[in-house]
């Protein structure tokens, strides 16, 4: 009988999820070679390969896919059983898992976090990147408690509450010829190209965008796609198109991407917190910090 190394499974199971040891590494929050050396030290001990690499792109094997099946459905059970047995056992303590979605990162989310761990010291705090859409499931399946996400995203049968309204902000380069404006409508924005996060890891979000600009008589005209907020900057510096994007990521743009206010007042949307019915006594203490730094985001 092999004794296997849960944390080798991690990894691989970050892998197998991204096919990027990249993003695998900044899901885990770890170093890369971390991931390469725990997934190769993972294929020893088991005796095959899991994953077929090239310089371009990375797969998984069918045993690989087998594996990844039946450790991923397993290590969720085994991960949500030891934290609901820490949240039962001490309360106000123990762990933690909080996903959060790019639109709010920048805004909501790092103030509230900030309240809890000040309230609850003796909490741990996992911080996962996740989209809003992706969050629905990660809630449902246990990977994580709590999610910071769109407003419009969330559904029955978890809770939510909403706890900001952010105003939306056209994002271009600085030499784009609407840089010298001070604020736009939407409407101005009829014939450009747009760059925008891919419909399936952004996609109620770019549903938020089409109603808005649907209101102003077009639809977006998107000419490339990504996954990555680092790769859209990249391609707004590149002048491929604008974007629409929260205003809070305003002071965290890079020195050549400007963020012009919008006029329209139907330019905004809804962050919210959505959690399991029936949460853990430490979720419920979260929620309720949540809560009581709602009003305040509320007026912006």
């Amino acid at each position: 009988m092999f004794v296997y190394d849960l944390t080798q499974l991690r990894y691989f199971l970050a892998v197998a999820d991204t096919l990027n040891f990249r993003r695998a590494a900044e899901q885990l929050n770890v170093a890369q070679p971390a991931v390469s050396r725990a997934v190769q030290q993972l294929e020893s001990r088991v005796g095959f390969a899991l994953l077929h690499r090239t310089t371009r792109r990375v797969t998984l094997t069918a045993a690989g896919a087998a594996l990844a099946k039946q450790a991923g459905a397993a290590m969720q059970q085994l991960e949500q059983a030891v934290r609901n047995a820490r949240q039962i056992a001490t309360g106000t303590a123990g762990e933690i898992i909080l996903g959060y979605s790019a639109q709010a990162a920048n805004g909501v989310m790092p103030d509230i976090v900030v309240r809890f761990r000040t309230a609850f010291p003796n909490a741990q705090v996992g911080l996962y990147s996740v989209a809003s859409d992706e969050q629905i499931s990660a809630l449902t399946a246990g990977r994580i408690d709590a999610g910071f996400l769109l407003t419009d995203a969330c559904k029955a049968p978890l809770e939510h509450m909403t706890i900001a309204k952010e105003r939306f902000v056209v994002l271009l380069s600085k030499f784009h010829p609407l840089a010298k404006r001070t604020s736009v409508h939407v409407a101005d924005l009829a014939s450009m190209p747009f760059v925008m996060g891919t419909p399936k890891r952004w996609a109620t979000f770019r549903s938020l965008i089409d109603n808005m600009c649907l209101k102003a008589g077009f639809l977006p005209d998107v000419r490339e796609e990504t996954d990555d907020v680092p790769v859209l900057f990249q391609l707004l510096s590149l002048q491929r198109g604008v974007t629409f994007y929260g205003a809070s990521i305003a002071p965290s743009l890079p020195p050549d991407i400007k963020a012009l206010p919008i006029k329209d007042a139907f330019a905004s949307f809804g962050l919210a917190v959505a959690w399991r019915p029936d949460p853990s006594p430490l979720v419920k203490a979260f929620i309720e910090v949540a809560r009581t730094s709602r009003n305040g985001k509320m007026k912006r």
